[in-house]
């Protein structure tokens, strides 16, 4: 856990220096289209609370996030991060997964659920 959790800072960290300018900044998006599509398209994959979803491929998205806000990240750069792993994925996550306002209602999703309410006395970054 503590690997994807790092793999996922490091994409974050990657992403937010670059500008993750071919995407741009993800400012709308239908939150219950998001849900839907991430039910048919990633649920299978990731795990999150909010959707029920259990996967054991991708990083558990809850797990993923919650340090983020944690440490002070907004919502917005959640969505953002999402979007360019979307639009940029690395193996085993497939390619073309979901692209323009679909990659954004996803992003959208994402964001307004993983990792809230997570605990940050659990975070061994918490002061």
């Amino acid at each position: 856990m503590r690997k994807a959790f790092i793999i996922i800072i490091l994409a974050a960290t990657g992403l937010l220096t670059a500008g993750c300018g071919a995407v741009g900044l993800v400012k709308s998006g239908d939150v219950a289209k998001g849900k839907t599509l991430y039910m048919s398209k990633c649920a299978s994959c990731h795990v999150l609370k909010d959707a029920g979803s259990t996967g054991v491929v991708g990083p558990n998205l809850d797990d993923s996030f919650g340090p983020d806000y944690c440490q002070g990240f907004s919502e917005q750069t959640v969505r953002d991060v999402v979007r360019g792993q979307i639009a940029y994925p690395e193996m085993p996550m497939p390619a073309d997964l979901a692209r323009g306002n679909d990659a954004n209602d996803i992003s959208m999703y994402v964001a307004s659920v993983a990792g809230k309410g997570y605990d940050c006395t659990t975070y061994a970054g918490a002061s």
